[in-house]
């Protein structure tokens, strides 16, 4: 599909998608951590529930919304492929507040998944030209040494400043791809 679309309806489809996850992320969700006995049969099935370090001891963590978490997650794999984009923002959305998984598991989770959905695509974008293998050293080694130095972060920093971090940095990347698009 990214292929055939114009890119500038490619960059409103990405930053109309991206809006929307911020005013859902701005919903008021409870911050209580669910009891991984309150899960839903079949993340429970899935071995979902986890544990998370918390004050020197783990802390059990329950997983509900597994089926709407996984249409999230289709929606994400799709806009990854079209958009040639991690669609991190979106596997936060879903884990965050439809599954109910605590912000910093659903961080940790996306940044992995981030390199699988790009994975799925990256053939289909060098076969037919989009990529430019001369740019991937220094990309690389710059989004390498940034995920390094979140990573590190992410276990001291609070997770109320986390979410805020999070919905600045996808408003100004919306803001930027709707201008683009209408350019």
């Amino acid at each position: 599909m990214a292929s055939v679309l114009n890119a500038s309806h490619l960059a409103l489809v990405f930053g109309m998608a991206l809006l929307v996850t911020v005013l859902l992320s701005l919903r008021k969700k409870s911050e209580t951590r669910l009891d991984p006995s309150e899960s839903d049969p079949l993340a429970v099935r899935f071995e979902l529930p986890g544990q998370l370090p918390s004050d020197n001891e783990l802390k059990g963590y329950g997983v509900v919304g597994v089926i709407p978490g996984f249409c999230v997650m289709w929606v994400a794999g799709v806009l990854s492929g079209l958009l040639g984009i991690g669609s991190g923002a979106f596997k936060v959305l879903a884990m965050d507040q439809i599954m109910r998984i605590p912000f910093k598991v659903t961080t940790a989770t996306s940044n992995f998944m981030i390199g699988v959905t790009a994975a799925a695509s990256v053939g289909i974008y060098l076969k037919k030209g989009y990529l430019d293998p001369a740019l991937v050293a220094p990309v690389a080694l710059g989004v390498l040494a940034g995920a390094f130095c979140g990573a590190k972060l992410l276990s001291v920093f609070p997770v109320k400043w986390l979410r805020v971090v999070f919905l600045l940095a996808v408003s100004v990347i919306a803001v930027q791809m709707i201008l683009k698009g209408l350019k």
